[in-house]
């Protein structure tokens, strides 16, 4: 990353620019004609844009409700109503949404465009801000019925993809960041190595050694950022402290090309921070310096951006344009209101100035590709020149090694190589959440069925869907049967109660009657069988299914579980409903069957009793009286059904806090043990070495004393030698007086 940090010469051809006087009428934005390499192509050129401030109201949780907390904070149009000791104070946003309001929907109203202008080449941020536990990551996230920010934003940024193929190349890689006290972690990635906010004339400020992972389709990108996400939440021992503490920024890089022979492209970057909120305990949080950032560039001077990383982090997002002298960008803040008195209202005072801030938007272009072709041109050029220019100087030869180098640093950002760090970092990081002891719950993840399941399983739906066309189309014969029937029947009424009618035409008319009631008594058999077939098939399927989801059933996935469990539920709730449709259906046609059939013999002259209708009024007062009771016993099951449902919810969520607890301690206790193991191993390790030590000391001792027995024996043996010598040289030299002392 140290030679990333150098400035790539401009060697390659100056870029044309020519003005057009034209003006839209839309945004009265002066446009121009960019050429370069020989692709003209229409940009938009730089402008000043303020920040988008979007201010949400969260809802009442359990505790709250319970204890019929009254709400501070109300929406009136685009203002926000802070009610305090009989007093309002009133603020100004660009929208403003009520506890009710959809995730969804604010995405498409404030979100949504930022999102079409960074897929235009601008580079945009969203930031989620406000109090600890008012649903910042929950808007952001949001739930499979109201999915949030991100994966809205991730479906409008591969559907444009998904518009473009075969028009433009695209390249989209991620990063996710996480600032705690200061230190940063890389949250796809959590590896151990140093990492450093850094700035670069070209780059802006980045994070050195922060991992960037390649997304090629919507299910990868929503994958990463929902494995970071998770991975924040388990790699820590303290989820309450770490939930005050975090703060986390997710980026999006988008890179297109077109398919052409141009080199030059389009890039920008999408920015989505969730700062942390107060946590109520001594010292400045990441609110508070985001605060003075803010309040400094509104009232001018020197901005603190350097007393906090995450500031720096997010300098070029909360910048006045004519300071910023980096990536340049749109940006929309999102202030998630609490209904603590004192944090909503630091919260609104801090979006009311953000409003004044502006940014300078510009288009992103990419042009390694162009750098990468006008560096070799130029390292070809000058190689030429030394081969046969003899008298070739030094500084040739420099520069064509300085090119070389900004040659190599302008390849490690190409796709290819950005591509194949990646795949380097998805084993890191596999590496790096086994160490930590959260891989299986980080990479957590529903397997397919084996290809035979699955093949049974389609099968069965084919099978069921044919009958399903077969039994609407003989369901909609009945239909038309029933409507021919009940007017006939009316019709043979009215002309029996006339007395016109004589007795052929009476008959013929009694005949056509039974007649349909044979073809749709025949008819409705038929109808019965087709359901018991729909019925046998859904059996078979959902037998099916179960097997599928309890072979590929991931361990410990009780959320989805869970899940799946809730639309069995759901599903065997409509199925019952159907059934008692059909069943009222059922009683309905021979019900008119019945008064079908009365009016037929009523017509042919048929009379009923004062006994008769004294039994009938009775029947149906015992009919009136079981409906009543039926009324009740289904009004008392749904109350039932519904404590039923509501305490399956709260076991639910007791178990899954429980669960997580679990979790966690088993990930700290699995920390303490490796630390344990670590501390011995440091203790084996330390005593390895100082018996080591102590042995070379020995080695070393042992090898002088060694050297010093082998001198004095050398000495001792010279002594010896000369001894000798001596007594035999005066042996030698005095032999006769020798005998004579003898």
């Amino acid at each position: 990353m140290g030679q990333a940090l150098k400035v790539f010469p401009r060697v390659y051809k100056a870029m044309l620019v020519e003005w057009v006087c034209t003006r839209s009428q839309t945004d009265r934005l002066s446009a121009f004609t960019l050429r370069h390499c020989g692709c003209n192509r229409d940009y938009t050129p730089s402008e000043s844009a303020t920040v988008r401030v979007v201010a949400k109201c969260r809802p009442f949780n359990e505790e709250e409700q319970s204890k019929s907390c009254k709400r501070i904070v109300k929406v009136s149009g685009d203002k926000i109503i802070l009610e305090a000791a009989g007093k309002e104070q009133s603020y100004g946003f660009d929208y403003c949404y009520a506890t009710d309001t959809r995730s969804t929907r604010v995405y498409q109203e404030t979100c949504d465009s930022l999102v079409q202008r960074a897929l235009l080449g601008n580079n945009v941020s969203i930031l989620a801000i406000g109090a600890t536990g008012s649903g910042k990551t929950h808007l952001l996230t949001g739930t499979e019925e109201d999915p949030g920010i991100v994966p809205n934003l991730t479906s409008a940024i591969y559907k444009y993809i998904n518009e473009e193929q075969g028009k433009k190349n695209f390249f989209i890689s991620v990063s996710f960041v996480e600032i705690i006290d200061g230190e940063l972690t890389d949250s796809l990635n959590p590896h151990s190595n140093e990492m450093k906010i850094r700035e670069h004339p070209q780059l802006g400020i980045f994070v050195d050694g922060l991992s960037e992972l390649v997304a090629g389709s919507e299910e990868e990108l929503s994958r990463l950022y929902e494995q970071g996400s998770r991975a924040r939440k388990m790699g820590t021992s303290d989820a309450r402290s770490h939930r005050k503490r975090s703060n986390a920024i997710f980026t999006i890089r988008i890179e297109q090309k077109e398919t052409s022979a141009n080199r030059v492209g389009l890039r920008s970057t999408i920015t989505i921070a969730d700062v942390a909120g107060s946590s109520g305990e001594s010292g400045k949080d990441e609110f508070e310096h985001l605060s003075n950032v803010i309040g400094a560039l509104k009232r001018g001077g020197h901005v603190p951006y350097r007393d906090s990383k995450v500031t720096r982090l997010l300098q070029h997002v909360v910048s006045i344009w004519l300071e910023v002298k980096v990536i340049e960008e749109r940006t929309i803040m999102l202030f998630i209101l609490d209904n603590c008195y004192q944090e909503t209202l630091r919260t609104l005072q801090v979006g009311q100035a953000a409003r004044s801030i502006k940014n300078k938007v510009k288009l992103n272009l990419d042009e390694t590709e162009s750098m990468i072709q006008e560096l070799r041109e130029e390292i070809a050029r000058i190689r030429t020149k030394l081969a046969k220019n003899s008298d070739s100087t030094k500084e040739d030869v420099l520069k064509m090694e300085d090119l070389i180098k900004d040659l190599q640093i302008a390849k490690s950002n190409t796709w290819e190589e950005r591509k194949r760090r990646s795949r380097q970092f998805e084993e890191d990081r596999k590496m790096n959440l086994a160490n930590k002891g959260i891989l299986e719950w980080v990479m957590d993840t529903v397997q397919k069925g084996n290809k035979e399941l699955q093949e049974r399983i389609l099968l069965l739906q084919k099978e069921k869907d044919q009958l399903m066309v077969d039994y609407k189309e003989r369901r909609r014969k009945v239909d038309e049967m029933k409507e021919d029937l009940q007017k006939r029947i009316s019709e043979y009424s009215k002309l029996a109660d006339s007395g016109k009618a004589g007795q052929s035409e009476t008959k013929s008319r009694v005949s056509a009657i039974h007649e349909i009631k044979e073809k749709l008594k025949r008819e409705t058999e038929i109808l019965k069988d087709l359901k018991k077939k729909l019925k046998d098939i859904h059996d078979k399927q959902r037998t099916e299914k179960e097997t599928a989801q309890g072979s590929v059933m991931v361990k410990g996935n009780a959320e989805l579980r869970q899940r799946i469990e809730a639309e069995e539920r759901k599903r065997l709730e409509m199925e019952n409903k159907a059934m008692i449709a059909d069943e009222l259906e059922k009683m309905k046609l021979e019900t008119e069957h019945a008064k079908a059939e009365i009016q037929v013999q009523v017509s042919q002259g048929k009379e009923y009793s004062q006994e008769d209708a004294m039994q009938h009024e009775m029947e149906l007062a015992e009919l009136r009286g079981e409906k009543a009771v039926v009324s009740l016993q289904m009004q008392t099951l749904q109350q039932e059904k519904e404590v039923l449902l509501r305490d399956l919810n709260q076991v639910y969520k007791r178990h899954k806090e429980e669960l997580e607890i679990q979790q966690l301690q088993h990930f700290q206790t699995f920390r303490q043990y490796r630390q344990v193991f670590d501390e011995q191993k440091n203790v084996i390790e330390q005593r390895y070495r100082e018996l080591l030590e102590d042995a070379v000391q020995d080695a070393i001792f042992l090898s002088t004393r060694n050297n010093e027995l082998m001198m004095e024996n050398q000495t001792l043996k010279q002594g010896v030698f000369l001894e000798s010598h001596c007594c035999t040289l005066h042996a030698w030299q005095h032999p006769v007086s020798i005998e004579t002392e003898h």
